[in-house]
């Protein structure tokens, strides 16, 4: 009996009337198996069991048996011809003639791989064999979960990406590493529970639409921290006071958020509106370590740090500025504008979260608008810029980057930009002097005798030490402007004016020359702000003024 069924039979392939099943029937599967050799025994042996495995089986069959009895030149279309009607690719029937040569008509009854439950790869796969990245999947997610780290299986992925394309070199949409879909079978048995449905924000999910310069369009697929940054200013909603107790008004924030993560990256205060120069330092203080003394009564470390890949911002002035690409071009991140407003909301939910959770609760508050305003907000202003700093930078540290990440369960901001660094490392600047282009530029300053500058009313000198006793002295073995002749410029951090840098000037279009740091010889102590100096030298005015009055009136009663 012949087990021949071709497609020229017919035009369509046979309805469940007309199928081979049933012209198998009973009094014929009998015939069929005695006649049959040993393989074909074996299927239709297990023809009789179930009547759906039935007709798949002699759908394979049909194509087996069509396929070999076609010409050589028609095979490859009767194998594309086949795979339509099985609804499989071609290849898989490419792969059941090949089983049958090898095991014979038997071997169509298997439905399941042989290697079924084992983790398969790919032949593309470049650096490492199937058990070395299963081994690397399974040791990133397992580091990413310890000490109260939360790292999802999309972010192993993004780990794993990290490692192929930015540490192995490997390409990277060619399918020479493992893809998303391998990296969740390797994890699946390790995750207790399946999520109900997807976070919409992990890894993908994040685009951001942005233009450049020159108005071509980009969208940014945020997979990864630090990898996009935001940068925005607004105006706080607190009044504070100088050291006399007099409302000098409210501080502006620039403020540095991480796209992939939320995490406050770093920030900058200024009484005045922000520019370019205030963003430019509130840019290095994100990218540098950040450490901060006891009197800040931190509970948590301030750890996110690093050089960002882009800066997406809106369309003000101070971002198009030259100085600020400078900056940009100096640290090596592209500069992008948000192509809507939309695209700013996590920095519009941080402005938000300050004055929720921070500005109402502090006394000054007078509210963003005249209807939010308080009665009498001046009359409750006590607190004084370096109050407030330390302050705020609390609520960073220990309150914003500690929330829960809205879209992933039991994974904190920080968490979350730690399991999203590539190689579990943020990328750090290779010489520091390069963010001297974000520091504040002085004046030229003249080089007086032994090396000395000027500045603010301080003298700074490279040579300054203090003996075992105290006492200050000149050591001109490392004043390297003891014997400079000229002018210089100086770079300085508002912040923090105990020391400044010192430049050449900038001659016949070179640009200048770093020389070195000098530090102030009447400051004792390790910080001091400008702010702060300003008040103390307004109080030495005083101090020095009622001395002069006293001094004059006790000389008059001499008289």
């Amino acid at each position: 009996m012949s087990l021949q069924h071709t497609p020229e039979a017919q035009d369509e392939f046979p309805s469940k009337e007309q199928t081979s099943v049933e012209r198998y029937s009973k009094s014929s599967d009998a015939i069929a198996i005695e006649s049959a050799n040993t393989p074909e025994r074996l299927i239709l042996e297990s023809l009789l069991e179930d009547l759906e495995d039935r007709e798949k089986i002699m759908r394979r069959v049909q194509a087996v048996e069509d396929i070999k009895q076609a010409p050589t030149h028609k095979r490859r279309e009767k194998i594309k011809l086949w795979a339509d009607r099985l609804e499989v690719h071609p290849r898989t029937v490419t792969r059941l003639l090949e089983r049958v040569e090898q095991e014979g008509l038997a071997s169509l009854v298997r439905f399941t791989r042989i290697d079924a439950g084992e983790q398969r790869g790919s032949k593309q796969w470049q650096g490492k064999s199937v058990a070395e990245w299963t081994d690397f999947i399974l040791t990133t997610y397992k580091r990413g979960n310890k000490n109260g780290r939360r790292m999802s299986r999309s972010q192993t992925f993004n780990q794993v990406k990290g490692h192929a394309v930015d540490e192995l070199g490997l390409a990277k949409d060619k399918g020479e590493y493992p893809s998303i879909g391998f990296v969740y079978s390797v994890l699946n048995p390790l995750v207790e529970k399946k999520k109900p449905k997807k976070n919409l924000g992990q890894g993908p999910g994040i685009v951001i639409k942005t233009i450049d310069k020159d108005n071509v369009q980009e969208d940014i697929v945020v997979e990864r921290s630090n990898q996009v940054w935001q940068i925005d200013h607004t105006k706080l909603d607190n009044l504070l006071v100088d050291a006399d107790d007099n409302v000098v008004g409210c501080v502006w924030i620039t403020s540095v958020i991480d796209s992939y993560s939320s995490c406050i990256m770093g920030y900058y205060l200024s009484f005045m509106s922000a520019g370019s120069h205030e963003v430019a330092l509130a840019l290095r203080h994100a990218i540098l370590p950040k450490q901060y003394g006891a009197e800040y009564e931190l509970q948590k470390e301030w750890e996110v740090c690093g050089l960002p890949e882009y800066i997406v911002t809106d369309r003000a002035k101070e971002f198009n500025s030259g100085h600020f690409r400078r900056v940009a071009m100096e640290l090596g991140f592209k500069l992008r504008l948000r192509l809507h407003k939309e695209q700013g909301g996590i920095v519009e939910r941080l402005f938000r979260g300050i004055k929720d959770e921070f500005s109402s609760l502090l006394p000054g508050y007078k509210g963003g608008t005249i209807k939010e305003r308080p009665e009498n907000a001046e009359k409750y202003a006590c607190m004084m810029y370096e109050e407030y700093d330390r302050k705020l930078v609390r609520f960073f540290v220990d309150n914003h980057n500690q929330h829960l990440y809205p879209r992933i369960k039991n994974q904190t901001s920080l968490n979350r930009w730690w399991n999203g660094l590539p190689g579990g490392e943020p990328r750090r600047i290779e010489d520091d002097r390069k963010l001297d282009v974000c520091l504040m530029k002085g004046k030229e300053k003249t080089v007086h005798q032994h090396g000395c500058i000027v500045f603010e009313n301080l003298i700074y000198g490279a040579g300054f030490k203090r003996d075992e006793n105290g006492y200050q002295y000149n050591d001109k073995s490392i004043n390297f402007l003891d014997k400079y002749d000229g002018k210089v410029t100086i770079r300085y951090d508002p912040s923090n004016i105990v020391k400044v840098l010192v430049y050449t000037l900038e001659q016949d279009g070179q640009p200048s020359r770093y020389l070195g740091v000098i530090r102030s010889r009447d400051l004792k102590e390790s910080r001091l702000s400008l702010r702060e100096w300003k008040e103390r030298e307004k109080q030495i005015r005083k101090l020095t003024s009622c001395t002069s009055i006293l001094a004059l009136l006790f000389k008059g009663l001499k008289i």
